[in-house]
């Protein structure tokens, strides 16, 4: 046994105790064991996942790698839209911000008809939202989401394609994307819609700032449905295989994905890829939309200012492929924000500072 008086003489190896090594050796073995038992009888695509997990999956998990950059064809792109200014004026706005203040009250959708279907929960969330570019949603009459609407955004960068306006002044057009872009406030803004170039123009010409955010200063029979920040702050999002959802034979093998959010970047981008009116999903109207060639995904607004979204993605969608989305969603779940909290996810996104 090792003498506590004595001294460890510098350079030499500090002595041991047999029974000390024995039940580090011990416990070593149990913990391998443990380890080897979880790895043999777990189920790779249904290994939980929790709110610490690294912001990319466990290399157990079969699922999508959340860090991929995603468009309206496989989730929507809601982190770094191109193209969108930030000033240092706006950015300071979010500086004082908080994990508290990073969180939105938003819920999800969950699929499947029982609680034990396979999925991954991701939470994307931008705690510097609020500090990047706002946006005006605007409704014209009968209008909805994605549908007799407009999306003014402020600030934007100048425009890189498009053709000169004669309204307003400085404008340029792009008439594939339905987007003006003109200078406003020392800066740019733009506003993308279904309306026309002449009734985006009229609209433009009544935008204002107020503390950096647009505001429709004349209605003309059109009404501002919220403004909000262009990015959503959080995210809440659904993936699910279509094997576990009994829809291979209907899709194919893929992925299908729900998600709930706050913010105006969906709208804008289905407003540019000329989302078509798509019925009724959960009692909303209801559009669909492609991007990049790929396939695509209902959209509808729950509240205002509020997205919720099915999609699928893999081989080709076949016919009837929105009619097996619609059902899906009609059948979903709603979660409440609390109910989104319980669940086990992968956190995707930033705090601030």
């Amino acid at each position: 046994m090792h003498d506590p008086t004595e001294v460890e003489r510098p350079g030499s190896a500090p002595r041991r105790s047999s029974g000390l090594t024995f039940v580090a050796l011990l416990v070593g073995a149990v913990l391998v064991a443990v380890l080897l038992g979880q790895l043999a009888g777990s189920d790779a695509r249904r290994v939980p996942l929790t709110g610490v997990t690294p912001t990319r999956a466990p290399d157990l998990v079969s699922g999508p790698d959340p860090t991929d950059v995603l468009n309206l064809a496989s989730g929507p792109d809601f982190a770094d839209a191109p193209d969108l200014a930030t000033t240092p004026q706006l950015r300071s706005r979010a500086a004082s911000g908080s994990p508290a203040r990073c969180r939105s009250d938003v819920g999800g959708l969950a699929l499947g008809s029982h609680l034990r279907v396979p999925a991954w929960a991701l939470e994307r969330w931008d705690c510097e939202a609020p500090g990047g570019p706002w946006s005006v949603i605007i409704r014209g009459p009968g209008g909805r989401f994605g549908v007799n609407s407009a999306v003014v955004t402020f600030p934007v960068d100048r425009a890189k394609v498009g053709s000169p306006a004669s309204r307003p002044p400085g404008g340029v057009w792009n008439a594939g994307a339905q987007l003006l872009v003109w200078p406003l406030a020392g800066l740019h803004a733009q506003i993308v819609g279904d309306l026309g170039q002449a009734r985006l123009a009229d609209l433009a010409m009544s935008i204002r700032i107020e503390r950096g955010e647009p505001h429709l200063a004349a209605s003309n029979g059109f009404a501002t449905a919220a403004t909000i920040p262009y990015r959503p702050t959080v995210v809440h999002e659904m993936r699910y295989g279509t094997a576990d959802l009994g829809q291979r034979s209907e899709l194919g093998d893929g992925l299908l994905y729900t998600g709930v959010l706050q913010g105006a970047s969906f709208e804008s981008q289905v407003l540019e890829a000329r989302a078509e009116p798509a019925g009724l999903v959960r009692g909303r109207p209801a559009v669909y939309a492609e991007a990049k060639g790929r396939n695509g995904t209902l959209a509808w607004e729950p509240a205002p200012g509020e997205v919720a979204y099915i999609g699928f993605s893999g081989p080709p969608a076949p016919a009837g492929s929105i009619e097996v989305l619609r059902a899906l969603a009609d059948q979903g779940r709603a979660l409440t924000p609390a109910q989104w909290q319980t669940k086990d996810r992968i956190p995707v996104g930033r705090s601030p500072g």
